[in-house]
């Protein structure tokens, strides 16, 4: 096994919510060893991961400690004290004194909680189910015309551990090079103001964002069809590929004109599903995919969480794993390693026993950070990322996610578009011919337009490359080896190159060349199948699996550069939206579902974008792009105390005449070893 990015690093974890177990599982993965703590009695607010304690506590080391107990009390103290990193959920957790003292020495704490320590909710204790609610997650799912629908899947747990992991990934490399921790908060509310990446934009152009059940506002054929003995997803991006559709639905509806342009199918979309839902019915599901998979339309069958360890994908990259859990004398079902750098295999995951307080910290030794919150003088610390090369050759949610995040803390990021520029550019709602959800996307970015077939314009890549830290990328897998940019010839123009791909099924794939979006995404990893209404399996009104696929390229790339720390190499990463997907799932393997039932307020996707709580924490702020021109933009959902995230001038027009990196300082950058 090779060089893990955070081994040697000690972490605690002893907040109860779902997200504080997943980010401490993320740690764990990247090597780092997690000291998880099993508080007896339990929390006040409900279960969290405790539910499936086997999944909280696999691949860590568990410590068993009855916070009535002074031994107990003391023995985890001096665990908190050998620790580097903490993760706490304070809003659902009463923690003995001693302890909250200790962990406010610690150089990194990180505390995920409902809606962090400013505001008008600031303490506030709030579940999964009703965050979904405030923040326009709960409002855009469901049929059209049904009630809004909960969302099945913790997808504002799971994507703050993300974001958690991400941020406590940034602090650590400045604890390297400045010698100083931070707090960081992550709030469940800020990370679901953030998910409105196609809804926010509307909101601001004056429109009300309605529910589509598994439909697309800009797409037609976009749905769930019933076939003979299953769900599948269809999905239609241009006109090319609806006149394939119509030719297996009915010859003759690919030669009608009234159905040629999506302008006009818009207008037809109930009875253009009608078309396609007889002709699904009549044939096995499998057949429907062979016949739409042939023709290269995206497309998938409805997943259920019992069969995610048989699907032929998931199987292959080990994403669902079983493994014995001493508690209970059972095997169950765990999540394999989310993140492997240059493919590399990794052992089975273990669930250990609970080990009582006293004797697991017997044996540990005295914290090696020496490292303080505070520092004399009036230095200011620069951006934490300041020195970073990020090419992003990306489009539409994943890729420029991540370099839009990595540009927040101090990355130059220079984004590679095609001549004609990102499609997104076009998406409505338009302002001044410009996109919204195109700015908002990619925040503070320099732009140039290249074709990488042309040899002068891949000359040009190939000198950005030479110069960069990282290349992220969202293209078809094999799309970029295709115009001469492999991972060997990648790794041979830079040695310490990060290149992190990110796909729907990964390049390691029994689903070679296959095509994927967002939807088929969620309908292949279980997450429809969590979540349904009317018996109907329903996607998530946000883009759940790309917005998760984007944070986890963030956290991929930043943990790649602690390795290159270590190893002085780069690496390739593979990301599967469909492994993420997945592993946001894991809460639903071993327990069955939690009824999911909400009688409280369910805001309007305005309401939540103008609500109080997203005023205070400034979740959306206004910014100025590089022609002067205002815009609605979100702010981060990582707030670290010492080193935040900021946002400035926003991506314009691409440049047709070629971008040079700025010159880096001398000391102190993120790689001044070049």
């Amino acid at each position: 096994m090779s060089e893990l990015p955070y081994s040697g690093l000690r972490v605690l974890e002893i907040g109860s919510r779902i997200a504080a177990g997943a980010c401490g599982r993320l740690l764990a993965d990247l090597g780092a060893t997690v000291h998880v703590v099993e508080v007896r009695p339990s929390s006040t607010h409900g279960p969290g991961k405790w539910r499936d304690r086997a999944g909280a506590v696999a691949g860590k080391q568990s410590v068993l400690a009855d916070a009535r107990v002074p031994a107990d009390v003391d023995a985890v103290a001096a665990l908190i004290r050998a620790c580097d990193v903490v993760i706490q959920s304070s809003d659902a957790d009463d923690l003995p004194a001693p302890w909250a003292s200790v962990i406010a020495a610690c150089p990194i704490v990180c505390d995920i909680t409902a809606f962090g320590s400013s505001g008008p909710d600031a303490g506030h204790y709030a579940d999964e189910l009703e965050l979904q609610a405030l923040t326009g997650v709960l409002v855009t799912t469901g049929l059209p015309g049904g009630p809004a629908t909960p969302v099945g899947v913790p997808v504002l747990e799971m994507s703050a551990a993300i974001y958690a992991a991400s941020a406590i990934g940034v602090a650590l490399h400045v604890l390297r090079r400045d010698g100083i921790g931070q707090n960081i908060e992550v709030a469940l509310f800020d990370v679901g103001i953030n998910a409105l990446t196609t809804f926010m934009p509307a909101h601001y152009a004056g429109q009300q964002p309605r529910r589509l059940g598994n439909g697309h506002g800009m797409a037609v054929p976009w749905n769930a069809y019933p076939a003979a003995d299953g769900w599948i997803l269809i999905c239609s991006t241009n006109d090319a590929q609806w006149r394939r559709i119509a030719s297996l639905v009915d010859p003759d509806l690919a030669q009608d004109k009234g159905y040629a342009e999506l302008k006009a199918r818009l207008t037809k979309r109930e009875e253009i599903d009608a078309r396609i839902t007889a002709w699904c019915r009549g044939l096995p599901l499998a057949e429907v995919a062979r016949k739409l998979g042939e023709q290269g339309i995206p497309c998938g069958g409805i997943v259920t969480i019992d069969e995610l360890e048989r699907e032929p994908n998931l199987a292959l990259r080990h994403a669902v794993q079983r493994a014995l859990d001493p508690s209970s004398g059972k095997v169950v079902r765990v999540a394999g390693p989310l993140l492997r750098f240059d493919g590399e295999s990794r052992p089975p995951v273990v669930i250990p026993a609970a080990e009582p307080a006293s004797s697991a910290t017997r044996h540990v030794s005295p914290r090696v950070t020496r490292a303080g919150k505070t520092r004399t003088g009036s230095e200011v610390l620069r951006a934490p990322l300041e020195g970073l090369r990020v090419i992003e050759i990306g489009q539409l949610t994943t890729a420029p996610l991540a370099a839009r995040h990595l540009a927040s803390f101090g990355a130059e990021v220079i984004k590679v578009e095609p001549p004609e520029g990102e499609s997104a550019r076009s998406w409505a709602p338009l302002r001044d011919g410009v996109s919204h959800f195109f700015i908002a996307s990619n925040g503070e970015k320099r732009s140039i337009a290249l074709d990488l077939r042309d040899h002068e314009d891949a000359r040009r890549l190939a000198d950005l490359i030479s110069g960069a830290d990282v290349l992220v990328e969202n293209m078809k897998p094999g799309a970029l080896a295709r115009m001469g940019f492999s991972p060997e010839r990648l790794m041979q123009i830079n040695p310490r190159l990060v290149y992190c791909a990110i796909s729907g099924f990964g390049a390691h794939s029994v689903y070679e060349g296959r095509p994927a979006v967002d939807t088929v995404i969620q309908a292949m990893s279980g997450m429809m199948d969590a979540t349904r209404s009317q018996g109907v399996p329903l996607k998530t009104g946000i883009s759940a699996a790309d917005i998760a696929g984007g944070e986890t390229g963030l956290l991929a790339i930043l943990a790649a550069l602690a390795r290159r720390e270590k190893t002085g190499q780069g690496c390739t990463i593979d990301i599967s939206m469909q492994d993420i997907a997945a592993w946001m799932t894991q809460t639903l393997w071993n327990c069955p579902p939690e009824p999911r039932h909400y009688d409280g307020a369910v805001l309007s996707v305005a309401e939540a974008c103008t609500h109080p709580q997203t005023q205070a924490r400034e979740l959306i702020v206004v910014r100025r792009d590089t022609d002067g021109r205002m815009w609605e933009v979100f702010g981060t959902p990582m707030c670290l105390s010492k080193t935040p995230a900021q946002v400035d001038t926003l991506i314009g027009q691409p440049s047709r005449s070629g971008l040079q990196w700025a010159r880096r300082h001398e000391a102190g950058d993120i790689d001044a070893r070049r």
